[in-house]
């Protein structure tokens, strides 16, 4: 059988003798075994090689390597669409060993029955993971490699603390925390080793230097086990613990974090009359099939898509026991919205990735979060997302974990890669914000009939409804009747005042409109009604007319709804707001030149 060597300098090895390989043989050998069985698309496989910076005619070059590899090694690559395959029955990896000698040690009841196959984990290591390998493709697989190395070093140098080698581990640790310097577990294991071999002022001076050391490089402090552990041992602490229990980041096979991620904002107050949506939510979920599916909540904003994902992830919590990621894609805040990267850097951040080991560029990061959320089941809420190429990076591999998302748009795009299953949120029924309304400010209030004139004024918007509540809660002796009189007047103040308030938000709708979207969007606002039919802007109902897509853009930020065909609605907080916009138009109709445009193209 060959033998791939791949924790150290890459070797092929048969029958004990070491094959000599070329540079790109090597190359093309890791990347084939580092797949372990999985087909690598000879896209992939030029990609791995040189990156942007591949030869001429790049497919024959992998066609003439892999030959030249079979006449080397035999015939243990095969060749199936849509690139080749390594043959696991014929080939073993050393990387393969490692998975049933780290369920051994976490199976393992004592430290000491645990050191034993940690010991043979990491004497599978010959040097630096696949040394001698240049192609880019391997670098998230090789830091993935290194992690894992240091990780089971801590977990060996805890088992020995435990058996009370303390003395015997200093200088092994003190060349670690040499090596890893901003390594908090590390660095905890040599405080501690240091203060039982009767060294306080030394453990006092490590704890110093990674202290000036994280403020210098990442402007952090110590995590607050290591600052726990150094006030025990200001104080003398004779036992200070029996380990540190601070945790690598889990980001390959078993070292998953003991400390998990749990960064769900609490269930908003009140929260009430998504009974629907909620069902509608589990069913989705459960109905995953095979491949990842994205859960995605659309609305325009104060429609309360937030509030509904909170309440649904914390009810359905005991389904992702590794954790819960909540990341604030600020998407419609043109300051602070994240770019794909940054929102990569947060969840890899919240899956405890050291920042100084995740990679520099976008694909650098997908892979590596990728491998972080491989085989877990952790659920990651995407909250307030602008673009489908915010999310993509997001998806998990595989269906043990789920991506939750909500945006203002329906984000279309999506679904050209991935299964994504969309709820439109509609606004709260009458009953439902009246209930709101009086958990607010007591049903006692709500006997007054001018209640039915602030429901329907409010129009089903939850935070509109919570907003007027605050308003009324904070008046206890006006009556109903000469709030709902005032109303109009405090329209502004109170669909206004922040990024995400309701007028904000269709204001930010409005402005993602194309001219002649926008245009009719404001005529549609002239209209009395909140029904109008395409006739009314004398739109025939042939498909394929070019005002069709006005149309379209005007559902896909939801603005207007379709509710039947050739017939649209508009929502009377919606229709209040185009009312504004139409008042703002000049005489010329740009919808009927764009039209005329359109046609004089075809």
């Amino acid at each position: 059988m060959l033998e791939v060597l791949l924790l150290g300098p890459v070797e092929a090895v048969a029958a004990g003798t070491v094959i000599p390989l070329s540079p790109l043989q090597r190359n093309i050998l890791a990347i084939l075994a580092l797949a372990d069985g999985t087909v690598v698309s000879t896209d992939r496989l030029i990609d791995s090689l040189w990156g942007d910076r591949y030869p001429a005619a790049p497919r024959s070059r992998i066609q003439g390597i892999i030959s030249a590899l079979r006449r080397k090694i035999g015939p243990v690559i095969d060749t199936r669409h849509p690139g080749y395959v390594i043959e696991s029955a014929a080939v073993d990896t050393d990387l393969r060993r490692l998975p049933d000698l780290m369920r051994q040690a976490r199976a393992a009841q004592t430290p000491a029955d645990a050191l034993a196959p940690l010991r043979d984990a990491l004497a599978l290591w010959r040097g630096d993971a696949l040394d001698g390998v240049t192609a880019p493709g391997v670098d998230v697989d090789r830091a993935r490699l290194a992690e894992l190395r240091v990780g089971l070093l801590e977990d060996r140098y805890e088992a020995e603390l435990e058996l009370g080698q303390h003395a015997a581990l200093v200088a092994e640790l003190t060349a670690a925390v040499s090596l890893h310097p901003l390594r908090e577990r590390l660095a905890g294991q040599l405080m501690l080793a240091l203060h039982r071999s009767n060294r306080q002022a030394d453990a006092l001076r490590a704890y110093q230097e990674l202290r000036e050391r994280l403020a210098e490089e990442v402007g952090s402090d110590p995590c607050p086990d290591l600052r726990h552990l150094h006030a025990l041992i200001l104080r003398g602490d004779p036992e200070p613990g029996s380990a540190v229990p601070i945790e690598g980041p889990g980001i390959a096979m078993g070292t998953a974090a003991d400390l998990k991620p749990a960064q769900l904002p609490p269930p908003v107050g009140h929260f009430t009359g998504r009974a629907d949506d909620l069902d509608a939510l589990d069913r989705a979920f459960k109905s995953r099939g095979a491949e990842p599916l994205v859960l995605l909540v659309s609305g325009l904003g104060g429609l309360g898509k937030t509030a509904l994902l909170v309440q649904w992830a914390h009810a359905a919590g005991d389904e992702f026991p590794d954790g819960q990621v909540f990341l604030d894609l600020h998407g419609h805040d043109p300051v602070r919205s994240l770019t794909a990267r940054s929102a990569l850097d947060a969840a890899l951040t919240a899956l405890r990735v050291p920042r100084v080991e995740i990679p520099d560029g976008l694909d650098g990061r997908v892979a590596l979060y990728r491998t972080v959320v491989s085989g877990r089941r952790v659920l990651l809420v995407a909250d307030d997302a602008a673009t489908a190429e915010q999310i993509l990076p997001l998806v998990p591999p595989t269906t043990a974990s789920q991506l939750v998302v909500t945006s203002r748009l329906r984000l279309a795009p999506l679904s050209a890669h991935h299964a994504v299953q969309s709820l439109a949120l509609q606004p709260l029924t009458a009953t439902a914000s009246r209930d709101l309304l009086g958990r607010i400010v007591g049903r006692k209030r709500l006997r007054d009939p001018a209640v039915t004139r602030i429901v329907r004024w409010c129009g089903g918007y939850p935070l509109v409804v919570r907003l007027v509540g605050a308003k009324l809660a904070g008046r206890p002796d006006q009556s109903l009747e000469s709030f709902a009189d005032e109303l109009p007047e405090h329209a502004d103040e109170l669909l206004d005042g922040d990024p995400r308030s309701v007028w904000a938000a269709l204001a930010s709708a409005y402005r993602s409109l194309s001219p002649a979207a926008a245009h009719l969007f404001g005529r549609l606002g002239r209209d009395p009604g909140s029904r109008l039919r395409i006739q009314a802007v004398r739109f025939d109902d042939a498909p394929g007319h070019p005002v069709r897509r006005l149309f379209d853009e005007l559902i896909a930020v939801n603005l207007v709804a379709e509710a039947s065909p050739g017939c649209y609605r508009f929502h009377p907080l919606v229709h209040r707001f185009a009312r504004e916009c139409g008042a703002e138009l000049d005489d010329r109709d740009v919808v009927d030149q764009w039209i005329e445009d359109r046609q004089s193209s075809m």
